[in-house]
């Protein structure tokens, strides 16, 4: 879905207020696969960005919904690189 610029600055404004309150963020890859819905085992996998902040230290995971696939690594982060990664996402929000 694609969103209007000021859509996208309200998401992003929005997203991000909630990652620093809650500490922490999943944006999900929507899914457009229609009527054909054929999930993991008919190959088609949505992307899982998860974001936390711990004792002040960003993380961020990224994952699939491909249910063989082993656990996401947390990577650290910096705050710039975590909004970052929201604005660039903010479609998905």
């Amino acid at each position: 879905m694609r969103l209007l610029p000021s859509e996208r600055k309200q998401k992003e404004g929005a997203a991000i207020k909630k990652f620093l309150q809650e500490k922490k963020l999943n944006i999900y890859e929507p899914c457009n696969c229609g009527n054909m819905i054929q999930h993991n085992n008919g190959g088609n996998y949505h992307e899982i960005i998860t974001l936390i902040i711990d004792e002040g230290r960003y993380f961020v995971a990224y994952d699939t919904t491909f249910e063989l696939d082993s656990p996401a690594e947390w990577e650290e982060i910096n705050e710039e690189k975590a909004l970052d990664i929201i604005k660039a996402n903010s479609d998905w929000l």
